[in-house]
């Protein structure tokens, strides 16, 4: 019976240029296209890159909404003082 076969080890260059090109390509291209991706390894290397993005999305609405309330509450506190000073 054959050995299995190993799958190719991702070199450090290789992401770098694919990842770049992930970039270049946008999040909605890569995610529709990421199942037609050769080698396997650049798919998965897509699939990670596609749940980095969106934790970077969620990052940032979620910095997004904070610095909504707290301006929202500035204002508010402002206008008592206003009021009542």
């Amino acid at each position: 019976m054959p050995e299995p076969v190993e799958p190719s080890k991702l070199t450090a260059r290789e992401e770098r240029k694919w990842r770049a090109e992930f970039n270049r390509r946008g999040r909605e291209a890569v995610r529709e296209q990421h199942r037609s991706f050769r080698p396997y390894i650049k798919r998965d290397l897509a699939v990670a890159w596609l749940r980095e993005q969106e934790a970077a999305s969620e990052s940032r609405a979620r910095w997004t909404l904070g610095a909504a309330i707290a301006a929202a509450v500035i204002g508010f506190v402002t206008l008592l003082v206003m009021l009542i000073g």
